[in-house]
């Protein structure tokens, strides 16, 4: 036997350097962006891990406190991601009261090519424009306290003499305004005709009392009528139609595979309502034609507990990862 070396061992001829295969590196888990810095994203992270689980699909998180343009690309970022798990179907929280309504508009589009079905889960606000994003949804589940919102485009006001730098109007508003001048001219004509007609009074010719009640009713209603500019009244049309025909393409999309909330009532959604801050609760959306069901208890329970998670987290945007992340 050589010595050092065992009786069982086989003699190998020596070639050199061994290569030895390098252990591929582990993959390194993207976490989702939390803003601001200081906040508990962890905490956020570990609900939205248990809402994850229980649900058994990929979940995308959808937090801002403001949708802008940066929201978009953020969005964008995790396009490669998206596509690889919204091939069977993803879910999306939504908490946000909306933003630029082309921004929401764009993350729509975007959420429409990388799958053709995801529900949206709405824990309490997913208003204006980010209900407009839930209409690309198969199905929204909305919690009790949960509301949507009108999709009312907010546009910078166009007066002379503001009390902000830059005050924001709503086309609902001047187009509610201009339905109240005109009640409130024809009622006023209503009421000066009853006046001259009645017998009581010395019974004017009809005639006369509508060229009196004529006169009465531009007088009365002249001051306030010049006070509307036209050019405002058309420019608050064409948002307004910007916005439902943004609606229509996210809720009605030509190709038939994608799962939308295509029986959606998009011109309420647009004109019906009287404020922009108009709360959509779970029955009002199901009245407008949304798919929407209600929480598991389990599920209900979980919103609960994000809620408080999120009072001052500005913006969580990513796909939750259901495992640890792992310390290169």
């Amino acid at each position: 036997m050589v010595e050092g070396v065992s009786e069982t061992a086989e003699s190998v001829p020596s070639t050199g350097p061994v290569e030895v295969s390098p252990k591929a590196p582990a993959k390194v888990l993207r976490m989702p962006a939390c803003r601001p810095d200081g906040s508990d994203g962890d905490a956020v992270t570990a609900v939205l891990r248990k809402i994850q689980s229980v649900r058994k699909r990929p979940l995308f998180a959808f937090v801002s406190k403001f949708v802008v343009d940066d929201t978009l690309e953020e969005v964008h970022s995790w396009k490669r991601e998206l596509r690889d798990v919204g091939k069977n179907g993803l879910d999306i929280l939504i908490d946000s009261p909306g933003g630029s309504l082309t921004s929401c508009y764009m993350i729509a589009r975007l959420l429409a090519r990388w799958t053709d079905s995801w529900e949206a889960l709405i824990p309490t606000t997913a208003a204006s424009g980010a209900t407009l994003i839930s209409l690309g949804s198969s199905k929204i589940v909305m919690s009790e306290l949960a509301q949507l919102g009108p999709i009312d485009p907010q546009v910078i006001s166009k007066r002379r003499e503001k009390f902000f730098a830059a005050e924001r109007q709503s086309p609902l508003e001047a187009f509610q305004a201009v339905q109240y001048l005109r009640e409130l001219s024809l009622g006023s004509l209503d009421a000066c005709m009853r006046f001259l007609l009645d017998p009581d009074r010395g019974g004017v010719a009809p005639h006369r009392a509508l060229e009196s009640a004529n006169r009465f009713g531009v007088e009365l209603m002249k001051p306030i009528f010049e006070k509307v500019d036209p050019y405002d009244l058309g420019a608050f049309a064409l948002d307004s139609n910007l916005a439902l025909s943004y609606c229509d393409r996210i809720a009605s999309p030509a190709n038939t595979a994608k799962q939308t909330q295509r029986a959606v009532k998009t011109r309420d959604l647009v004109e019906r309502y009287p404020a922009h801050e108009f709360a959509i609760d779970i029955a009002e959306a199901r009245a407008l034609g949304f798919e929407v069901s209600e929480p598991s208890v389990e599920l209900d329970d979980l919103f609960d507990e994000l809620r408080k998670q999120l009072v001052d987290v500005e913006a969580y945007i990513g796909l939750v990862s259901d495992v640890q992340e792992k310390s290169a």
